[in-house]
C-alpha cells in the first residue's frame, strides 16, 4: 500500500500503524517533555497529578507495545501515593531516554526538540496556571537550545518571553498572554475537555474575522469539527475564493482544522503550518487562522 493510500480523506493517516515509529519517539519525548514541565515549579498539585493519570489512560497509545506498558506502570506507581520523587523523576526520565535511543530518528534532532518542547509547554499549562518558576524554566529551557529557537513555535515563545522578562517583573496582563501563546501552540485544553493528549490547535496569525475571501488563494489542512474538509472548500469557492491543494508563497490563507491529529509532526498538517510560518520569514504575507475563525469570516460574509 502506498503512503498516499493510508491516508484519509483529510490527508491524516488512516492507521495507526502509518508512521509508528515517529508516533511512539513524539509520544516518548511528548512525555518527557510534560514531566520536566509538571515539576518545573517543584511541587505537583492535584491537577497535574490527573493530568499524568489521563495520559497514561489514552488510548491513541498502543498497549501492546512493551515499552508502553513499562511507561504506564511505572507512572502509576508513582501516582498511587500523589507525588513524584527526585528519585522517581530521575527513573522515569532514565527509562525514557532507552526508549529513545531505540526508536527516535537521529536524523532529526531538531523536530525532536520541538516534541519535547511541546510536552513541556503541556506540562507547566496543565493546571491553567503559569507562575514566575514555570516561565523561567521556559526561559533557561529555550535559552539553551540555539538551534531549536530558530524554529517555530520556539522562536515565537522566546520574543515573546523575552519582551515579557525585559524589565524583570512578568505582570497579570503578560502572564495571561504568555498562557494563552503555551496552551495554544502545545494545543492544551485539559481543563476544559478533560483530554491529554491530542488536543485542538488553536494557532492563529490573524484577528480578522472581516477578511473579504473573494480572489484569495486559501488552503485546508487537518480534520474540521463543524464540516468535513470539502465542505469547508465549498463554502470557499462559495464566497470566490480560491482553493488549492498546497502552501505556496501565494496562498494568502491557511486554514488549520480543530482536531489535532496524532501525527501533527509527522504529516501535512503540521508540515503546511511550518512551510507558511517559513515563507513568512522569507517575506510572504499568507496568514494562518484556526477553523474558529474562519466559521466568523464565512458568517460575516454571507
Amino acid at each position: 500500500m502506498t503512503q498516499e493510500n493510508q491516508l484519509d480523506e483529510n490527508h491524516q493517516p488512516s492507521v495507526i500503524a502509518f508512521n509508528y515509529n515517529n508516533n511512539k519517539t513524539k509520544a516518548v519525548l511528548t512525555l518527557k517533555g510534560i514531566i520536566d514541565g509538571v515539576l518545573a515549579d517543584v511541587s505537583l498539585n492535584e491537577v497535574e497529578i490527573t493530568y499524568l493519570k489521563a495520559w497514561c489512560s489514552n488510548d491513541t497509545f498502543d498497549f501492546n507495545d512493551g515499552d508502553f506498558i513499562d511507561i504506564k506502570e511505572q507512572i502509576e506507581d508513582i501516582l498511587e501515593d500523589g507525588i513524584i520523587t527526585s528519585s522517581e523523576q530521575k527513573d522515569i526520565q532514565q527509562m525514557l531516554k532507552d526508549i529513545l535511543e531505540y526508536c527516535s530518528d537521529t536524523d532529526a534532532p531538531t523536530r525532536e526538540s520541538v516534541n519535547y518542547l511541546l510536552g513541556f509547554l503541556s506540562g507547566i499549562s496543565a493546571d491553567d496556571v503559569l507562575n514566575d518558576d514555570e516561565i523561567y524554566k521556559l526561559r533557561d529551557h529555550l535559552s539553551g537550545d540555539t538551534d531549536l529557537v530558530k524554529q517555530w513555535p520556539a522562536n515565537a515563545l522566546k520574543a515573546r518571553l523575552d519582551d515579557a522578562l525585559e524589565d524583570g517583573i512578568i505582570d497579570d496582563s503578560e502572564r495571561h498572554d504568555l498562557m494563552s501563546l503555551v496552551k495554544a501552540v502545545s494545543g492544551q485544553s485539559f481543563i476544559d475537555t478533560g483530554l491529554a493528549y491530542g488536543m485542538s490547535a488553536d494557532f492563529s496569525t490573524s484577528n480578522d474575522n472581516l477578511l473579504k475571501l473573494n480572489g484569495l488563494n486559501v488552503c485546508f489542512t487537518g480534520t474540521f469539527i463543524s464540516g468535513s474538509r470539502n465542505k469547508q472548500k465549498e463554502v470557499a469557492t462559495k464566497f470566490g475564493a480560491i482553493v488549492v491543494p498546497r502552501v505556496t508563497r501565494k496562498v494568502d490563507v491557511l486554514v488549520l482544522g480543530s482536531v489535532a491529529s496524532r501525527d501533527w509532526k509527522f504529516s501535512s498538517y503540521g508540515r503546511k503550518i511550518e512551510a507558511v510560518l517559513s515563507n513568512r520569514n522569507g517575506g510572504s504575507t499568507t496568514e494562518i487562522i484556526n477553523e474558529e475563525l474562519w466559521n466568523i469570516i464565512t458568517c460575516n460574509s454571507i
